[in-house]
């Protein structure tokens, strides 16, 4: 995939130049291919597990690997004295994850004016 985003933007700039805006989405993830670092959903649950809830085990509830999404036990959370903030930053210090977002990451990134809003408002 990045191989091919970077031959499009290349296409792109020798068309048009550099002053352009290009939106790429995606309605799921592209794993890497590269072999020995891949890392399934339940290998992820077992290390949020191990490290916060070794005994219960009870912290994660659910995790849907096909958009990389994991609920998380709030009152579970709680008792055990943690945040979702916790649990994201730990996940953040392992090597095969890129970025973490919690649920109120994603509100407060929804909430923020786009930068053409604040320059017309």
């Amino acid at each position: 995939m990045d191989r091919n985003l970077a031959r499009i933007i290349a296409a792109l700039e020798a068309k048009v130049g550099t002053d352009y805006l290009l939106a790429v989405t995606a309605d799921h993830g592209m794993p890497s291919a590269q072999p020995g670092r891949q890392h399934f959903a339940s290998e992820i649950v077992d290390l949020l597990q191990q490290k916060f809830d070794p005994q219960a085990k009870q912290l994660v509830t659910i995790y849907e690997p096909e958009n990389a999404q994991m609920f998380v036990d709030e009152d579970r959370l709680s008792q055990l004295g943690l945040t979702l903030g916790d649990l994201a930053r730990f996940l953040e210090t392992q090597p095969f994850i890129f970025a973490v977002f919690t649920q109120d990451d994603v509100r407060r990134a929804a909430d923020t004016p786009r930068v053409e809003e604040k320059n017309n408002g």
